[in-house]
Formats: C-alpha cells, structure tokens, sequence
C-alpha cells in the first residue's frame, strides 16, 4: 500500500545567498548561517563560478536546503532576483557571501514578524573597511532617520528619505534587512533588472510598519571603492528611477509625490552639469539625460500599469 503525499511546510525564513566566484569567504559566510536558531532554508543561488566556491558551499547544506546553479552568468543584481523567485520562505533574508551574521539575528528579526502589519526588519551592522572616507557616512545609516524606534510607520521613514530626494540608503544593505514576501510581492517584487535594494524597501515602506534592532546583528566586508568606480559612478542613474517610481507608486501619499516631483528636476540638473564638467564619457551620458524626463517617466507608468495588472 502506497504511502499519502505529505506536502513539507514552507520554511519560516529563507536565507537567500547570491554567490559568484567567493571561494575565499563563502566558509565563514554559510557557518554563520547553518550555526542560527530557528526555522530557516538556506538557498545559495550560484551565478556559474569557475573557482571551487561550489564545491565549498555543498559541504554545509543541511536537509532541506539548496544550492541552484544558473544555467548563464545573470550578473549580480539579476541573481538577486533570482534568489527572490526561487525561495520558499515567508520572509526574505539575504546574506552576501562577502558578509557574516551575528548570533542570534535571524531569530531576533523573524520574531518581529508576528504583527502582520510589519513588512521590514533592519538594524545596525558592524562595518570591516579601510576606506575610511566611506565610513564617515556609511557605518550608521540609520542614524539619519529621526524618532527611530522598535517600531515604526513605513510612511514616516519615506518622508524623510524623500526629503534628502531618496539619495541615500538610510535602511542598510540586504544583509541587514529581513522582509516580508508576500509584501514584496504585492509591491511589484523585484522589478528592475539590476536588484536595487532601496527601491524595494521603499516600496515595502510604503506598504507596511518597520522594526528596528538596536543591535548589530552582522558583519559587513566592504571594499574600498576605486578611483574609476567614483569617477564612473555606475549608480548614477539610480536617484531618477527612484523618484520617478515614487511620483507614481499608488502607495505613495500625496505629499510623497509632491518632494519627488521637486526633487526631480534637481538631480536631473546636477548630473547634467557633473557630466557636463567632468564626463566621463560626456556625451553618451548626456544624451541619455536628455532623454531621461520622457524615458523614465514612460518606464514608470509601464511599471505601475503591470503592478496594477497583477492585483
């Protein structure tokens, strides 16, 4: 006689881990995992690595947990995506293989979740740098944000990131934050190409309260950023699709729409004189500004249109 199908339950967390060639710290990132409390799978999604990160990686896989390699090299940001697609957890924990959590950290962000009003949980992270001109303005991020307590409206924590016109990450990285998915999901998902966390966790802002943990509850590697990474700036776009998507993000309030709609045509400008003056590649660049207005504000509605089609 046949035995009846039991359908495993979901975990409680996924812990999500893009990998691409970490064979150096991949150890100490997955032991920090495998060695948290509580109900969590461990997902390492790995982006073609051509060292022995994989091999590396399948020696603390527990029961239950899974390494998926991608059949091409997606690129960081879109493996991002692919993690967020292919976990099964009611919460959302990435670590990057660079960084390590603390003791503790998944239980103490996932017992946050019990309110159902709570889509964000975040807290202090311990920085590892030499690139002391970074760290003057990125070891605390969230002491920018005023009033921070336990818990807090998503809304109020918008206000004041569009204020400085959404220019920084005042949350922290994706090591730092735990989320809801089924939240994410009704904000749109990851939606752009290139995984760009304060995109998603303004969206989840608007759409849900945030815990804060007064605590550090991982380690973050960064490595100095180079001369021709601060000269080229790759980001450089990033400040315009966040204010063109919170001037039409149908949580977005009122009076968030209005500081995005001002603060537009301020960045706009600057980039257009920074490139101007010092390029480089000067008149590639300002030709996609010119564009820009039109562009982003079409890419904008497009999104807001299958987000609505998906409700």
């Amino acid at each position: 006689m046949s035995q009846p199908h039991v359908t495993q339950k979901p975990p409680l967390v996924s812990v999500c881990v893009p990998m691409y060639n970490n064979s150096q710290t991949i150890a100490r990132c997955l032991q920090s995992i495998v060695e948290q409390d509580g109900d969590f799978e461990l997902l390492i999604v790995d982006d073609c690595s051509s060292d022995n990160s994989v091999e590396i990686a399948k020696s603390f896989l527990r029961e239950g947990d899974r390494l998926v390699r991608n059949h091409r090299n997606f690129g960081q940001g879109q493996n991002h995506n692919r993690c967020f697609e292919l976990a099964h957890g009611d919460l959302i924990q990435f670590v990057h293989c660079d960084d390590y959590l603390l003791p503790g950290a998944l239980q103490k962000l996932s017992r946050l979740f019990d309110d159902p009003e709570v889509g964000m949980a975040f807290a202090p992270r311990r920085v590892v740098t030499d690139d002391v001109t970074w760290l003057k303005f990125g070891e605390a991020p969230h002491a920018n944000l005023r009033n921070l307590s336990a818990y807090n409206d998503g809304v109020s924590l918008v206000r004041q990131m569009a204020r400085a016109g959404f220019a920084f990450n005042w949350i922290g990285e994706p090591t730092s934050v735990m989320f809801r998915r089924s939240i994410a999901m009704n904000a749109g998902g990851i939606h752009r190409e290139c995984f760009d966390e304060v995109d998603l966790w303004l969206r989840l802002l608007l759409r849900s309260a945030a815990c804060f943990v007064p605590e550090q509850l991982a380690v973050r590697n960064h490595k100095a950023i180079s001369d021709e990474m601060w000269k080229t700036k790759p980001w450089w776009l990033d400040q315009l699709k966040i204010l063109s998507w919170m001037m039409v993000d149908p949580a977005s309030p009122l009076h968030i729409r209005v500081i995005s709609a001002l603060w537009w045509p301020i960045a706009w400008l600057g980039r257009i004189v920074y490139f101007g003056v010092k390029g480089p590649d000067r008149w590639h660049r300002l030709k996609i500004l010119a564009l820009e207005p039109i562009r982003e504000s079409a890419r904008a509605r497009r999104l807001r249109k299958d987000l609505n089609r998906q409700r």
